[in-house]
């Protein structure tokens, strides 16, 4: 008897074999509903996660240095290419690079990953934290900044500064908080990029914080 194998034209399901039982006809109206009702990601509704493009670490994820090159880590919640990732359970990373500081991220396709650099290597990306190495232990971490965090900003010095946000992609919006006299504000024309924000300090000894998000 001959086989046939067929593939439905909605989603790409593949339907049974034919030939090979005597119940065909329930097969193939199982496999129909299924190809006419299931629904992918793809077909869902942009949330405004995805629609307004905030990516990167909600909570939890909290690093810590550890005698080899894997640091600690906590379970946690993020959102990387606006798909939201919260395991039960603290993940598996992989070792860092030895003897550097590197970035953390993590990518809804790929997992986690280091890098040398402050953005992730794909739109979307959610960075972690830092880790900082020696030859084979990790010694120091910093965590990212939260989606929806606050930066501390203490400038030494009148003037133009920089401070890294650690949001791991450019911000979708920063407002200065005074948390002293005096005042800070952005530079011209460049107020924040993808790894630093960009300030002016009236005073040395001034302080602040920056809300991004």
């Amino acid at each position: 008897m001959a086989v046939t194998r067929t593939v439905l034209p909605r989603k790409g399901l593949i339907q049974s074999q034919h030939g090979l039982t005597s119940y065909e006809a329930d097969q193939d109206q199982n496999w129909a509903l299924l190809d006419a009702n299931v629904a992918f990601m793809s077909d869902l509704p942009l949330t405004p996660i995805q629609q307004l493009g905030f990516d990167g670490l909600i909570s939890g994820f909290v690093l810590s240095p550890s005698s080899t090159l894997v640091p600690g880590i906590t379970a946690g919640i993020l959102f990387a290419q606006g798909v939201g990732y919260a395991p039960a359970t603290a993940p598996t990373l992989p070792p860092a690079p030895a003897s550097q500081a590197s970035y953390l991220f993590y990518n809804s396709v790929s997992g986690f990953y280091y890098q040398s650099g402050a953005e992730g290597a794909a739109a979307g990306d959610a960075l972690v934290g830092v880790v900082t190495t020696s030859a084979s232990a990790v010694i120091a971490v910093q965590q990212a900044t939260p989606l929806y965090g606050a930066v501390s900003v203490a400038p030494s010095a009148p003037g133009n500064c920089s401070v890294p946000h650690l949001l791991g992609r450019v911000p979708l919006c920063a407002i200065i908080q005074m948390t002293s006299g005096g005042a800070i504000w952005f530079q011209t024309p460049i107020n924040y990029d993808g790894v630093n924000l960009y300030l002016v300090a009236s005073d040395a000894g001034v302080t602040g914080r920056v809300i991004v998000w």
